[in-house]
């Protein structure tokens, strides 16, 4: 990944670089009270006394195990047989309310972890990084709708992009977190073919290490549990197109009348990134973006809370554009209307992103539209998404050049 990504940003501050114990503490003491923010803003969440909708299909499932039953009798369950019985282990000597609230805090220090890293990719002074990690945390839509569904994807995706940050330095220990993270929920499966596949400008056996002990550890928590395999499997298989997800099923339905299973997007996703990424040589970053968006459209059923992922993408791109648009700021009136308008459209596809939710359903707030306008819509939200993955990639092209 990225310098900047990892916290190596040079320091425009004066005082910050000639004072090598400020610059020691001053992020972890940032990153603790971004934590403690985090609590601040969430006390509603981590204190409510009902189970918020997807929390409750997680927490039947738990309930269902430890009653003697399979976790997929919860007709809504999407979740791997590992996670609910590891849950149904805990709530017998700590109860189900304890297990519920470990994991709204869990879920509250994720969104603090996946802020913290999506104000990494901005090359900028501490406090702009500090101040990006506190609106990201604040008020980005995925992460509001994630807590406000109750759903486990900040600990997932805080995982994912912490094993893009960690797996060179310490690749058996990322190669663990990614396996508990697909445990958990396997949204992450397509990294482990990118990652052991990527054809890296500084080649080392991490890129092998960290996939192949993420296999591992993800086989040993699905044969925990053998017997519910086939029917998690099958539970993933559902056409899903009435459940009005953004996801490559969709449009494909709409305007083909073709429906892939999970399965089908699944292998074909990670195979064409998977050839991509073979192409040439690749930076971290490249492999990282690149990752990050066989991970996302891999799934059938692509929410706004799924589009944490996508965070650190987002803030590089609207900071770079920010940055170049500040820097021609004084120079010609050409330049700076380019730039500008450059900006303009970056702002606009992260609000078709972010209104994903809204494009999907257009045929049932205008009932009389056609199949194939539903599919249209669909594919908005897509585009966006790939216009901007297309303009992360072009930002770590140029400074691999530059380098």
């Amino acid at each position: 990944m990225s310098k900047q990504a990892i916290g190596k940003i040079e320091q425009p501050n004066a005082a910050d670089a000639g004072d090598p114990t400020a610059s020691r503490w001053q992020p972890a003491l940032a990153f603790g009270a971004l934590v403690l923010l985090a609590f601040a803003y969430r006390a509603s969440y981590l204190t409510a006394s009902r189970w918020f909708s997807d929390e409750a299909d997680y927490m039947v499932a738990v309930r269902m195990v430890r009653d003697g039953r399979s976790p997929y009798d919860r007709a809504l369950y999407l979740g791997t047989p590992a996670f609910a019985y590891a849950c149904a282990w805990a709530a017998r000597w700590i109860g189900l309310f304890r297990v519920v609230l470990v994991i709204r805090v869990l879920n509250v220090v994720a969104t603090a972890v996946i802020a913290w890293i999506a104000s990494g990719w901005v090359r900028s002074t501490s406090r702009i990084r500090y101040a990006t990690a506190a609106l990201v945390l604040l008020a980005a839509p995925p992460l509001l709708d994630a807590l406000r569904a109750g759903n486990l994807s900040p600990i997932v995706n805080a995982l994912t992009l912490i094993v893009l940050l960690s797996w060179r330095r310490h690749p058996v220990a990322a190669g663990l977190a990614l396996g508990v993270g697909l445990a958990i929920k396997p949204y992450a499966l397509p990294l482990m073919p990118v990652l052991f596949a990527a054809r890296l400008e500084r080649p080392t056996r991490a890129h092998v290490i960290a996939p192949l002990t993420a296999g591992a550890a993800f086989l040993a928590a699905l044969l925990a549990s053998p017997s519910e395999l086939w029917r998690m499997l099958a539970r993933h298989q559902n056409f899903g197109v009435v459940s009005r997800s953004m996801s490559l099923q969709r449009p494909l339905y709409c305007l083909l009348g073709w429906g892939p299973t999970t399965t089908t997007i699944l292998i074909a996703v990670t195979l064409a990134a998977t050839i991509y990424v073979r192409l040439r040589p690749r930076s971290d970053g490249e492999v990282a973006h690149l990752a990050v968006l066989a991970c996302i459209l891999g799934l059938t059923r692509i929410w706004l809370h799924t589009l944490t992922l996508a965070l650190p993408l987002i803030c590089q791109v609207l900071a770079e554009r920010t940055r170049r648009l500040a820097a021609v700021w004084q120079g010609p009136v050409a330049n700076r209307k380019r730039l500008l308008m450059d900006l303009i459209t970056s702002v606009a596809l992260v609000f078709i992103l972010f209104n994903c939710d809204t494009w999907v359903c257009m045929t049932i707030l205008f009932p009389a539209l056609p199949r194939w306008a539903d599919g249209l819509f669909a594919l908005l939200p897509l585009a966006a998404l790939l216009a901007l993955f297309r303009l992360g990639l072009t930002y770590e092209q140029s400074k691999r050049t530059a380098t």
